[in-house]
């Protein structure tokens, strides 16, 4: 394929990209087809970036999730506006390859940093991340990736994912059969519906990373929290959903629906999205050790009377800010209960601002490792709402 055909190409698929940036969407057979030439095409890297994959690890919705994060030096982009295009290929041993397209805008470089540089864009040594993310079946399965800009500089990277089940996961329902490919944004949502009884839930969701070593909200970070969601809801009978989604980091809400359905699910995804270049602010990191944040998170909560039950998710938070029942005046006898269905990654468990908080309001923390332990959680829950 020539370079004219190369651009004209990307740029027709890019476009339907953008308008959907950051989602990971399948190809249909005519651009899988076109998308597999630019695939087996010798190799061209000009683009100077990396990549480190991600093991596969088995998710809420028992499927294993793998992916990777995308480094891409910025300095190469001479501070313009540009449009990373990716496409991620994804063969299982056997069988046929599945296509899919993201797209990543990156910014103009401010009138400040290119002034702080001397317009000596080699000076920067900043790199600007992305990730994408995927569900797949047990099996040896072969993952590339090529990435293009808006000038054509291209980069590929190969590599082997082996996916097996351990010995405590061989009894669990898998999701995805064996080599089997499919994106992170197929809408089991739809199978969640309100009913005419059940529960009025306010849900207060921190939208951090699970890793607390890692500074942005990764494509499998987002599908976890989306998981997490719609496994609470599809368990929880319910009249009502209000959902309000924080980053304790940044001190900030990010988003919120006093009617939560599959329309405002589907935002709640592309705001999760834009927040993986978000930056953290100074005045954010000066108030990150005070309990006012999520104190006045809670007491609007409370005054509000719109909810049964109270409930904060999320992963164990970095910080571990200590809460007393002062913080709380909202908090009467005949106030909701509060939740916090709190998810570790790791063995080992530590205390966090959340739960301080939680604690502070004679609420209950779930500590949750496993999907097995959130379905339970989430009984024990529905037990202690139906003897209040």
């Amino acid at each position: 394929m020539t370079r004219i055909l190369f651009v004209a190409f990307c740029a027709l698929i890019g476009l339907s990209l953008v308008l959907s940036a950051h989602a990971q969407l399948p190809l249909n057979a005519d651009d899988a087809r076109k998308t597999t030439a630019l695939f087996d095409a010798p190799p061209a890297d000009s683009l100077k970036c990396g990549i480190q994959p991600w093991s596969p690890t088995l998710d809420f919705t028992f499927r294993f999730v793998t992916g990777y994060v995308l480094h891409c030096q910025l300095a190469q982009f001479e501070g313009k506006k540009n449009t990373l295009i990716i496409y991620l290929r994804v063969t299982p041993e056997t069988k046929p390859a599945s296509l899919f397209g993201s797209a990543y805008r990156i910014p103009e470089v401010t009138s400040e940093m290119q002034a702080s540089i001397g317009k000596n864009f080699r000076k920067m040594k900043n790199e600007i991340g992305m990730s994408g993310a995927f569900g797949i079946g047990k099996g040896r399965y072969v993952v590339e990736v090529l990435v293009h800009d808006d000038q054509n500089p291209t980069f590929h990277k190969k590599w082997r994912v082996r996916v097996d089940t351990s010995r405590s996961e061989r009894s669990l329902p898998l999701a995805i059969q064996p080599l089997t490919v499919e994106t992170l944004e197929r809408k089991i949502w739809q199978d969640v519906h309100p009913s005419r009884t059940g529960l009025r839930i306010t849900l207060l969701m921190d939208a951090a990373p699970i890793n607390p070593l890692q500074a942005r909200l990764r494509a499998w970070d987002r599908a976890f929290l989306l998981q997490f969601i719609y496994s609470l809801l599809a368990e929880t009978p319910h009249t009502s959903v209000h959902l309000v989604t924080f980053n304790l980091d940044q001190q900030q809400e990010i988003f919120r629906s006093d009617d939560f359905a599959a329309a405002s699910f589907q935002e709640l995804s592309r705001v999760l999205s834009a927040t993986e270049t978000t930056t953290v602010s100074v005045q954010a990191l000066k108030s990150r050790n005070s309990p006012e944040f999520l104190a006045t998170l809670a007491n609007r909560e409370l005054a509000a009377d719109r909810a049964d039950a109270i409930i904060f998710l999320g992963p164990n938070a970095r910080t571990n800010i200590k809460s007393t029942a002062s913080v709380l005046p909202g908090k009467k006898s005949g106030s909701p209960p509060i939740f916090y269905f709190e998810y570790f990654p790791w063995p080992a468990e530590f205390p966090d601002a959340i739960q301080s908080l939680v604690k502070a309001a004679d609420g209950t923390t779930f500590r949750i490792h496993t999907p097995a332990q959130l379905d339970q959680s989430i009984q024990k829950m529905l037990t202690q709402l139906k003897q209040n």
